[in-house]
């Protein structure tokens, strides 16, 4: 959905199909079509699932195989509503997947994302984006200042 919302191409597999060499075959058409940037979204996973950290640990293996600086920036989403679990969450993902950036979501809701300090903080972690809901627009580049307003409510 997203791919045609942005006219971007997308390269999808079958359910259940291993990620790493979607990932794989993904990064080899990028390269052929001659792009700057190959965005590999992962599904959505949680830090206390085995299988799925070591089905990400292999995408990363797996791209720096085929270039050895890849994966060039590692960014996790974050959800808003995660509160403190949230830093651990990062501490695992940077471990296994070497994240070097955050994008935090959900921040449309009730949740005013007080932990993206936290972890920004803690982590030494640039926030790239946020999410302030489901349109394309809604993914906005972070600024400081702005969110600090936000979070002491002087928006």
């Amino acid at each position: 959905i997203w791919g045609e919302r942005t006219k971007s191409p997308v390269i999808a597999s079958k359910l259940g199909a291993d990620a790493a060499g979607l990932a794989y075959d993904a990064f080899e058409q990028a390269k052929q079509a001659g792009s700057d940037v190959l965005i590999i979204d992962t599904a959505g996973r949680l830090q206390n699932k085995t299988e799925l950290m070591a089905e990400l640990e292999k995408i990363v293996r797996v791209l720096g195989k085929l270039d050895p600086e890849a994966p060039h920036t590692v960014l996790q989403t974050v959800d808003a509503t995660t509160g403190q679990n949230a830093l651990n969450q990062v501490e695992i993902f940077r471990n296994v997947a070497g994240v070097n950036g955050l994008v935090m979501t959900k921040l449309d809701g009730t949740a005013r994302g007080g932990i993206l300090v936290a972890i920004a903080a803690k982590h030494k972690l640039p926030v790239y984006f946020i999410g302030v809901g489901e349109q394309v627009d809604d993914l906005e580049p972070f600024s400081a200042s702005e969110f600090a307003r936000a979070i002491a409510g002087v928006a």
